[in-house]
């Protein structure tokens, strides 16, 4: 029997089909081509990514890393302590949300709102979920740390050690190969891993309350992170909180991804569109399981907790699992879009590094601009206000007290943007007022409701439209109009409902856009 040979690559096969423009079609130059079904085959033992998302050595918002210094977690807005401070202390106590309770929207039978809305984000565990591993409620998804298991695992599964067996060998590749398979079987939808770069370890977790307001935050508050001569990870209780990182031994960064129901984000900011929020609670088996598996090979990890321990942004960009974005606070991946749950983990297993992808992401957003359209507060930097900048942009509201304790010494109040981290030339959002906005609303998070990347995967249009971004920025400001022209938009009034009326994949998202067996991809 003869054996046929194709070598028609993507490109040609949509010229064929006489559905690519001159234009597209020059952007689908880079697709490639299999010669036969061999090839074909061997290909399918890599991660799937479409054709236009290339790895790269850098990541595509330029870097100066002599900026990038370890910095305190809590140094961000997220802490009620920095955004108090730019209003006053009693203002920020007195400020109140302006919209009616839920209870009584419900009541009205305001969409969004129905009690069938209330219920699912009640049965979610609202915004924030999770259960401690030490059986304690109301952690985020167990990343406030009430026990070691927190941190480094359940450590339930018998070590190679306990077996009478060698701990796992292999080459990095081997390890980076294995460990992304069982975390995907955990339900992490990406994964990557670089080698440890300790300036991005906060040099503390968590966020700092009104209550540490102008003062110095006592340490369970603050939960220090040291590095230490030392072989394994500890921590030193829910008393002093210090986390110490074993310093001289080779550690690496997982940055893996827990998507969100991408119909539900469309129906921000109800409370029937906050349910969209799920990552705490799914990362939480995925992170055990992870840590179990790990333990079980022979080798130690460490879970991102405290909060704010690591910069899931900042990994995900290296990683290659995103890039960076306008929204300067957002990192956008390319198959999901911006929405979606970025967490991180230490570890000492032998990995080999991922590397920085280019999907025309960042360049994209340059010329895009919807997310600062559509933000009510006016706080990300609009479409031709400034240029990307390494120098961080002061909050358009100018902060009425300063900090003085030794705490807050590392915070730069005197320059402006003392919120933001240094090191990249980006946009910069004005968080503070940002921040100050949600503290009167009941719910926003449209930015992220309103990005042109989540979503819209499965149709040929969509490749020919990410392709041509990813290779030329020539039609940018045309594909962004045209999010909301074919549907795309966020929803209102009667239309949020419909969710209930949808089939929709189980969590709400494709979890088969990377998979290449069992007839998947």
């Amino acid at each position: 029997m003869s054996s046929f040979h194709s070598t028609v690559s993507r490109r040609e096969f949509m010229k064929g089909l006489g559905l690519v423009s001159a234009g597209a079609m020059g952007a689908m130059a880079g697709a490639p081509a299999f010669h036969d079904l061999d090839e074909l085959a061997a290909s399918g033992g890599e991660r799937k990514r479409a054709w236009w998302i290339k790895e790269v050595h850098e990541p595509t918002v330029e870097m100066d890393w002599s900026l990038v210094k370890r910095v305190h977690g809590g140094h961000s807005t997220q802490s009620a302590a920095v955004t108090a401070r730019y209003v006053g202390l009693e203002k920020y106590n007195a400020m109140a949300k302006t919209e009616a309770p839920d209870v009584d929207r419900c009541k009205a039978n305001e969409p969004g709102y129905l009690l069938r809305d209330l219920a699912l984000s009640a049965a979610n565990g609202g915004t924030y979920s999770g259960i401690s591993l030490a059986g304690v409620t109301g952690g985020v998804g167990g990343v406030i740390p009430t026990c070691e298991a927190d941190k480094f695992g359940r450590k339930k599964v018998k070590t190679p050690e306990q077996l009478g067996v060698p701990k796992w060998t292999g080459t990095p590749e081997e390890g980076f190969k294995m460990l992304r398979a069982a975390m995907v079987f955990f339900g992490a939808m990406d994964f990557g891993a670089e080698e440890l770069n300790k300036n991005l370890v906060g040099l503390s977790g968590d966020n700092p309350t009104v209550g540490d307001y102008n003062k110095e935050p006592k340490s369970s508050t603050i939960k220090p992170i040291v590095f230490a001569n030392q072989p394994t990870f500890t921590w030193s209780g829910p008393t002093d909180n210090i986390t110490t990182i074993p310093d001289g031994i080779q550690l690496h960064s997982i940055s893996y991804l827990i998507p969100h129901d991408l119909e539900l984000n469309r129906r921000r900011p109800t409370k029937l569109g906050q349910t969209a929020q799920t990552r705490y609670r799914m990362r939480r088996e995925t992170t055990t399981c992870t840590q179990d598996f790990i333990h079980g090979l022979g080798y130690q990890s460490m879970a991102d907790v405290p909060y704010r321990c690591m910069p899931s942004g900042a990994s995900a960009v290296l990683t290659g699992l995103a890039e960076n974005s306008r929204h300067s606070i957002m990192a956008i991946n390319p198959t999901y879009g911006a929405y979606g749950g970025l967490f991180d983990m230490l570890t000492d297993l032998p990995l080999a590094n991922s590397h920085p992808i280019d999907a025309g992401i960042w360049k994209f957003c340059q010329s895009c601009g919807i997310c600062a359209e559509k933000c009510p507060s006016g706080s990300i930097q609009r479409k031709g206000d400034g240029e990307p900048s390494y120098d961080v942009r002061p909050s358009a509201t100018t902060p009425v007290e300063k900090f003085t304790s030794p705490y807050w010494s590392t915070l730069r109040q005197d320059a402006g943007g003392e919120f933001h981290k240094l090191g990249r030339k980006s946009f910069w959002t004005d968080m503070p007022t940002c921040q100050l906005y949600v503290r009167s609303v009941a719910v926003c998070n449209r930015c992220w409701g309103n990005c042109v990347f989540n979503g819209a995967n499965l149709g040929m249009i969509h490749a020919i439209v990410k392709g041509t971004a990813a290779t030329t920025p020539l039609f940018n400001s045309f594909f962004a109009t045209m999010h909301e022209t074919f549907g795309y938009n966020m929803l209102e009034g009667e239309a949020v409902e419909t969710w209930w009326d949808m089939s929709r994949p189980s969590y709400g998202f494709n979890s088969a856009l990377f998979a290449t067996h069992t007839s998947y991809g």
